[in-house]
């Protein structure tokens, strides 16, 4: 197996300081993770900047950023499991059965109410139309993704085929790129997630789920991107 010179480092319950990479601070405080998403700092495919750098690309205040994620973390649930801890076996198992069972089933189900709610309410808010079609264009990416994932990539890490895997894992990350600017776009069509005085439940739970999809997935690229793939090849 290749030694990655980019792998972030182990965990530490060292101070948060602001030129420390978002991605380090969600892996080691992934209650942090929340309040990144919160500011839209994408601690995923651009997990190396640090916070100040992050900050800087959205006109934010890093001192506020860092002081709400001390308090999520005084505030914190007892601690999960670091996926940095795992073998790669159990980590992939994990990616799996907590990340890839919740996207084949929540998929179908935002493809079916985006479009009820945009043959409903479309009339009044243009914008719901392009955001089903989004929505439908995001559940044809991740479905192909995760199906790549499954039958070559991961087979591929388990039996450690490093130069089968290489440029396999240089697509996911492409890949994971693209998936994150359709979720930045969704956000955006949506007004991040709000709803209207007017809205019905359908609507309603449209957006909510959809908040909660984004958040799923980001966390689940933040893995594959930040502990998964520095295990088999280097990374900047």
């Amino acid at each position: 197996m290749l030694e990655s010179t980019g792998t972030l480092h182990a965990p530490s319950e060292g101070m948060l300081t602001i030129e420390i990479p978002v991605a380090e601070i969600v892996l080691d405080h992934s209650e942090c993770a929340a309040v990144l998403d919160r500011y839209r700092i994408d601690y995923c495919c651009r997990g190396r900047q640090s916070l100040r750098e992050a900050c800087g690309e959205r006109s934010l205040d890093p001192g506020t950023i860092l002081d709400e994620c001390e308090l999520a973390i005084r505030r914190r649930e007892p601690k999960t499991t670091d996926p940095r801890t795992l073998t790669t076996r159990q980590l992939i198992t994990d990616v799996i059965g907590r990340h890839h069972r919740y996207l084949h089933r929540a998929l179908p189900f935002l493809q079916t109410l985006s479009h009820k709610v945009a043959q409903v309410h479309g009339g009044r808010q243009e914008a719901l139309r392009e955001l089903a079609s989004q929505v439908e264009a995001l559940s044809t990416t991740l479905i192909a993704h995760l199906d790549d994932e499954e039958r070559t990539l991961f087979p591929a890490l388990l039996t450690n085929d490093v130069a089968a895997a290489a440029p396999m894992l240089a697509t996911m990350r492409e890949e994971h790129e693209v998936v994150g600017k359709m979720l930045a776009d969704i956000r955006t069509t949506s007004e991040d997630y709000a709803c209207p005085e007017w809205a019905c439940n359908s609507y309603r739970t449209l957006m909510a789920e959809l908040a909660n999809l984004e958040a799923d997935t980001l966390r689940h690229v933040h893995v594959e991107n930040h502990v998964l793939m520095p295990r088999f090849v280097a990374t900047a």
